[in-house]
């Protein structure tokens, strides 16, 4: 996923409201859209339903009602690996215990969510395997998480898709 259109996916890095529903006129219908922003600019994109997926960084801030809103208008977290690279020390710490925090309220909520390596550059990425032991250690359950991503991108990618469980099939 880019800022710039033209791949599968767009980002939208947002200060404000507004701002986010500024950018999401923009972008094309057959395209996942994830967003990064603060506090306020994360739960206007719960809501929104053009956007998909709520990306993970250092200082993002999510409560009890965007988790439940997210479950309701299905829109996946992410949980980024990458984040605990580039950190030490004690803030190190405190994104261990806020990650353990948000994957106790995903299962409670049963919010969709994707777990990813969050790579910005290639020495920060991570084999499929290394990243789902590190958020299992954590409590995370991997089957739902590659249930969502598959679902997220089958949503906009497969033809014969309409939702889980239905699909058009070929009479042939």
């Amino acid at each position: 996923m880019l800022e710039k259109p033209g791949g599968c996916g767009t980002v939208i890095k947002a200060d404000s409201p507004r701002e986010l529903r500024k950018k999401l006129r923009g972008v094309k219908r057959r395209t996942i859209v994830g967003v990064i922003g603060k506090e306020a600019v994360c739960r206007e994109a719960v809501m929104r339903r053009r956007v998909d997926v709520i990306l993970d960084w250092e200082d993002r801030e999510l409560d009890y009602a965007m988790f439940k809103l997210a479950a309701e208008k299905d829109v996946a977290i992410e949980l980024g690996l990458s984040k605990f690279l580039r950190t030490e020390g004690y803030k190190r710490m405190l994104l261990f215990e806020k990650l353990r925090q948000e994957i106790m309220v995903i299962k409670k909520f049963d919010v969709p969510f994707i777990v990813t390596s969050a790579a910005e550059n290639q020495w920060e990425l991570r084999t499929r395997k290394q990243v789902e032991n590190f958020f299992k250690f954590f409590g995370a359950e991997i089957p739902k998480a590659r249930h969502y991503a598959e679902r997220l991108v089958r949503r906009y990618f497969d033809d014969r898709y309409i939702m889980d469980g239905f699909e058009i099939e070929s009479f042939s």
